[in-house]
């Protein structure tokens, strides 16, 4: 007997050539079957998005399959759908998501483990994901293992329960967070969560390297030291430079402003500092992955940036500072992180009525273009940001409801939370 075996969001890949797949370092290959046929492990589970934006559609060497006929004999593991028992079962959570979303959605992970550990045997965790060297809780106990989110039929078949997170990628709300929707597919309730932040912390190797820098940095300045950021990993994100450097230059007397980012971002920043002017230290060259990120956002006094993975990492050590926010809402991104306050573009176009929700097309004012900024943010002025920061750096424990965002209130998580700006 034959049965179709599929799983959400994800295809399934055979090839007559050698693939190799790099997942954050961690390389993945897939040979071509010999004269044995086709098996297991020369079948490989793809994220249907990635296999989209590697156009393998028109490759004629590869064939992709959104179902996987297989004998009722063969084991393989079962789709989680909140009823089977998980107390002892090897899980497997498939995943593809940008570095701050799993920062974001840790609680949520933390919660489905915790709620199988409280009554019996804990579940063994594995997760399938697109960060593997940059792993942003890499110490986790509840979590067993960490493999590339590309893995062969035969890797599948070694797990007792498979639970797909890939579906939240295209179920972007205004309303609810990638942590709401991830307890939906957990089949928890929003009270499952622990109290407090997502758990994220330095390395103390990476630590111990970074610390006698900033140490020194406020010795010879005299300075406080603020972490900027115009650029995300998406175009769509990015702010203007010179709405940072004006920053920059207004705080210049209390405070040091650096930019840590990756070689090449770094590269494009220190262009835009050098023809600005702009009054920023550039110390990207002490940082080759997202574990020195982190270590150095220890070390600051504060920070203002676009929303990004370094949002999120700040916001999970309690370190303050301000959030701009355009395509997408503060309520379902910032609102777990007292320290960090946000500032909501508000944007409103010919065509959009931010927020849009849009990240990877980029930003339909301008056509979608690669070149051209968004204008999203030129909504917000310094005065917005420098009011913001004074809250942060003032009144971290704020509650996040009373702050200055004040213009218009949604319902988040069952309480009234205000949002927008003056």
């Amino acid at each position: 007997m034959v049965m179709d075996f599929s799983v959400p969001r994800v295809l399934f890949l055979t090839t007559s050539i050698q693939l190799s797949f790099d997942t954050d370092g961690h390389i993945t290959r897939l040979d071509p079957p010999g004269d044995q046929g086709i098996d297991a492990d020369h079948i490989l589970l793809i994220p249907q998005i990635q296999a989209q934006q590697n156009h393998m559609e028109g490759i004629g060497e590869i064939s992709l399959f959104y179902t996987l006929p297989i004998s009722k004999d063969l084991s393989v593991p079962e789709l989680y759908d909140g009823t089977q028992d998980l107390h002892g079962k090897r899980i497997l959570i498939l995943m593809l998501n940008g570095w701050g979303d799993m920062i974001l959605i840790e609680p949520a992970i933390k919660a489905l483990y915790s709620k199988v550990a409280s009554t019996g045997r804990p579940p063994g965790i594995t997760l399938g994901c697109n960060w593997i060297k940059n792993f942003p809780y890499p110490d986790a106990g509840y979590i067993e293992k960490v493999i590339p989110n590309i893995i062969t039929f035969a890797q599948l078949c070694s797990f007792d329960i498979l639970i797909s997170l890939l579906p939240i990628n295209h179920q972007r709300t205004a309303t609810r967070s990638i942590c709401d929707l991830c307890l939906d597919i957990f089949h928890l309730d929003p009270g499952s969560l622990a109290k407090g932040t997502p758990s994220v912390g330095p390395n103390p190797s990476r630590l111990s390297r970074l610390r006698p820098v900033f140490v020194r940095l406020r010795r010879i300045t005299g300075k406080k030291i603020l972490f900027l950021n115009w650029r995300s990993r998406v175009h769509h994100k990015d702010a203007s430079a010179a709405l940072f450097a004006q920053i920059a230059e207004i705080l210049k007397e209390e405070y040091q402003s650096i930019v840590i980012k990756d070689h090449g971002t770094a590269a494009i920043m220190q262009e835009e500092i050098d023809n600005l002017k702009a009054p920023v230290m550039n110390l990207s060259h002490l940082i080759h992955d997202y574990h020195d990120t982190v270590a150095a956002l220890s070390l600051v006094d504060a920070f203002i940036s676009v929303d990004t993975g370094i949002v999120h990492a700040a916001g999970a050590m309690g370190i303050p500072g301000v959030a701009l926010f355009g395509p997408f809402p503060p309520e379902t991104h910032v609102a777990d992180y007292p320290s960090v306050v946000p500032v909501r573009a508000g944007f409103q176009g010919t065509i959009c009525d931010g927020p849009c929700l849009e990240t990877h097309r980029g930003c339909a004012e301008v056509g979608y273009s690669a070149d051209l900024v968004s204008p999203c943010f030129d909504s917000i002025d310094a005065d917005d940001l420098l009011h913001a920061l004074k809250i942060a750096t003032k009144e971290t424990g704020r509650d996040y409801g009373a702050s200055f965002l004040n213009r218009a209130v949604i319902t988040y998580r069952g309480r009234e939370i205000k949002n927008g700006r003056h």
